[in-house]
């Protein structure tokens, strides 16, 4: 559980595409939590714009954007820059809260972790979906033992990489040996909306589905289905399942043998504030398993909820005390890319070792990145 910190954090933002208007406004709905202290646009004229319409200093250079000398960046530009930014960063000494993914392929990631090693730079990843509310609640339940061993989890929320985190935070599985098989479907899907907003046209597009079946060393089980459709869709629900050898978890409904193997169900009653919205809290079977950190009026989804939460653990827990909160960064990536090859191969692909795995490397602050020389 995150804490208010004693003093501001204070961090920059290198993006001004939608993913670092999170980071905009959690700075603005916790301002006794967090300072930023500038956003790095892609040009002078964009950073004016920009700066005039969200209320915020924007800067056109890197260096400008560091004359405020931030705690840390938070890096939010396009993919295909990435690495660049990076290693860029990490290479002026600047410690880095990169947003997902850290990289599309293993020789970026492989040349990303060089850097890393070479500067010796804090980098780390803002993975946030294992900190949304609901998803902290679903662990806070397992952690009981209520569903004995976890054995298997059914995942429709999440791309990826965020998929590869979740599957870990669920099942806690060994990892040190992965085969993935993969395939995708393409059938025809009426659009019902995107980011900006619901449409009613009834406009006919593609619907490109992932599924994806993970099988972990100790025999554990990941099943992975997503189509990005489910993010706007309002046809389109997402869902979880959980299995253990005592109980599972299906979305919000718990399922499970008691004491006497006697078989129980409980819901997660979800508690929220009645103006905004925002989720203060979550109960399970008469007794709270998560509550909202966060104080304020200001309305906040789960993910704003969670990225505020990564932005408190990154000044902290990283920047102010030397721990680490996310080590598997790397992991997350490498594991995706596997799954991206599965699929342009029809077959399966397997894990090997990797320079981040090996036991004989000291520990060092890294994670992983949304991160790029040319900034949305």
């Amino acid at each position: 559980m995150v804490t208010r910190p004693a003093r501001k954090i204070r961090f920059a933002v290198a993006g001004s595409g939608w993913r670092a208007l999170f980071y905009v406004r959690a700075a603005k709905s916790l301002p006794t939590w967090f300072e930023l202290t500038g956003v790095l646009c892609r040009t002078p004229e964009k950073a004016s714009a920009f700066g005039a319409e969200h209320g915020v200093y924007a800067v056109a250079t890197l260096e400008e954007l560091l004359e405020a000398q931030p705690e840390f960046v938070v890096s939010c530009v396009n993919k295909a820059g990435m690495a660049r930014m990076v290693v860029r960063l990490m290479e002026a000494g600047v410690p880095v809260l990169s947003e997902t993914p850290l990289a599309l392929d293993v020789p970026t990631l492989r040349e990303i972790y060089a850097a890393q090693r070479r500067t010796g730079t804090l980098l780390e990843l803002a993975e946030q979906y294992f900190l949304w509310p609901t998803h902290a609640a679903r662990r806070a339940v397992i952690d009981r033992g209520l569903l004995g061993e976890t054995v298997s989890c059914w995942l429709s929320m999440a791309h990826d990489y965020h998929a590869v985190s979740l599957l870990r935070f669920y099942l806690n599985p060994d990892e040190s040996r992965v085969a993935i098989c993969a395939r995708q479907t393409k059938t025809p899907i009426v659009m019902t909306g995107g980011r900006g907003g619901y449409v009613t046209d009834g406009q006919t597009g593609e619907e490109i589905r992932t599924f994806a079946q993970l099988d972990y060393a100790d025999g554990k089980l990941g099943l992975y289905d997503f189509s990005g459709t489910q993010y706007h869709s309002a046809i389109r629900s997402s869902h979880i399942r959980v299995l253990g050898t005592r109980g599972e978890i299906f979305d919000d409904t718990v399922r499970y043998l008691d004491g006497e193997n006697r078989p129980r169900e409980a819901r997660l009653s979800v508690h929220r504030d009645v103006i905004t919205g925002t989720i203060r809290s979550i109960d399970f079977d008469g007794e709270r398993v998560y509550v909202n950190p966060f104080p304020g009026e200001a309305a906040m989804s789960e993910d704003e909820i969670a990225v505020a939460e990564v932005i408190c653990r990154m000044g902290t827990c990283v920047v102010r005390e030397g721990k680490r909160f996310y080590r598997e960064g790397y992991r997350d990536a490498y594991l995706s890319a596997l799954m991206l090859a599965a699929l342009q191969t029809g077959g399966r692909a397997v894990s090997e070792r990797m320079e981040w795995d090996r036991p004989d490397r000291p520990e060092s602050p890294v994670f992983c990145a949304e991160i790029s020389d040319e900034v949305d």
